[in-house]
C-alpha cells in the first residue's frame, strides 16, 4: 500500500482468492490499496504468481512484485536477461514450502463439507496466527488452529520442488517478510509482530522511507541475524543443510538437478554429520523411487 500512495510503483503483483472458487488463488496486479487490502493474508497451497507478469510488464508500468521466493529468483533471473524491465522491487515471504491441494481437501474432511460448499477459506488472520477458518455458504463455520494444522512436518505434503528448495528465505528479493516466533511456532496469539529482513540497498532504502512515512513500526531495530533468524526459523536451517544430499540423490537417478550459485549449499551441508548427509540422500532416493 505505501508503495502505490508514495508513487513508487504503478502495480503491485500478488495473489487473492479467486472470485470463483476461494479454495484457489490467482495472480492479481492490484493499483489501488483497496485492490492490495482485499488479497491479504497467507495462502497455503499451490499459486502461480508469475501467471501473468509478461501481460503486466507489457504495459511498461512501475511495477512491484510480491511472490514466494522461488517466483523472485525466476523475477531476477529475467531482469538479468532483459535490462530495463519495469520491476522497482522484489518483495518475498519466508516460505516453508507449497502445500498440495491435498492437504486443503484434508481440511475440508474435518470440516465436513465439500469443496462446492466453502464461500471463504482463512489459513490465517483474525489475529495472529489466527484460527484456519472454512466457511459454508450456508453459514457453517469450521475453525482450528495454526498448531493444529502445521505442528506436525509430516502432514504439510509439500510439492517435492520444496523439499530441494536452496532459498526458503527469499535471498534474491529487496525485502522479505516472515514470522518471528522464538523456537519457529507460536504459543499462543500476539498483536501480529513480523520480522523483516532487507537483503538489497533497494530494499533497505524503501523499508527506512516507510518507517519514516509511517507505514511500518519498528520495534527491535538491528537484531543480531544469524541468530534471530536461527531462532525464527529454525526449519529452514534444518531443510538447507539437507538439499545438497537431496540433490545428489536426483543426480544418481538421472533426474535434472538444479543450480544454486551463491547459495551456500556445500557450507550448509557440513551442519550434518556424514551419517546424517546419507540419510538424507538416502531417504531422497527411496522417495523418488517411490515417485
Amino acid at each position: 500500500i505505501y508503495l502505490l500512495e508514495s508513487g513508487r510503483v504503478d502495480r503491485v503483483l500478488h495473489v487473492a482468492p479467486r472470485a470463483d472458487d476461494p479454495l484457489y488463488w490467482e495472480a492479481i496486479a492490484s493499483a489501488t490499496p483497496a485492490e492490495v487490502a482485499a488479497g491479504t493474508g497467507s495462502r497455503y497451497g499451490p499459486a502461480a504468481p508469475l501467471a501473468t507478469l509478461l501481460q503486466v510488464l507489457a504495459a511498461g508500468e512501475h511495477l512491484a512484485v510480491i511472490a514466494k521466493p522461488c517466483d523472485v529468483a525466476a523475477v531476477r533471473n529475467l531482469m538479468a536477461e532483459r535490462p530495463g524491465l519495469p520491476v522497482r522491487y522484489l518483495l518475498a515471504l519466508a516460505c516453508g514450502g507449497a502445500s498440495k491441494m491435498t492437504k486443503t481437501w484434508d481440511l475440508l474432511e474435518r470440516a465436513g463439507m465439500a469443496p462446492a460448499e466453502v464461500a471463504e477459506l482463512r489459513h490465517r488472520g483474525h489475529g495472529n496466527p489466527g484460527p484456519t477458518l472454512v466457511r459454508a455458504a450456508d453459514g457453517r463455520e469450521f475453525a482450528t488452529t495454526y498448531l493444529e494444522l502445521w505442528e506436525d512436518e509430516g502432514t504439510w505434503d509439500l510439492q517435492w520442488r520444496c523439499k530441494v528448495c536452496p532459498d526458503g528465505m527469499g535471498e534474491v528479493a529487496d525485502l522479505v517478510a516472515l514470522d518471528c516466533w522464538p523456537g519457529g511456532a507460536p504459543v499462543g496469539e500476539d498483536d501480529g509482530f513480523n520480522g523483516l529482513l532487507a537483503r538489497t540497498p533497494a530494499g533497505l532504502e524503501l523499508l527506512d522511507a516507510a518507517v519514516a512515512a509511517g507505514a511500518v513500526t519498528i520495534t527491535d531495530d538491528g537484531l543480531p541475524v544469524d541468530a534471530t533468524l536461527e531462532s525464527w526459523q529454525p526449519h529452514q536451517s534444518r531443510r538447507k543443510a539437507a538439499v545438497a544430499s537431496r540433490l545428489r540423490a536426483m543426480a544418481e537417478l538421472g533426474l535434472p538437478v538444479l543450480r544454486t550459485p551463491g547459495l551456500r549449499l556445500a557450507a550448509a551441508e557440513m551442519r550434518l554429520t556424514a551419517e546424517q548427509r546419507a540419510s538424507e540422500q538416502a531417504g531422497a532416493r527411496r522417495r523418488l523411487e517411490r515417485r
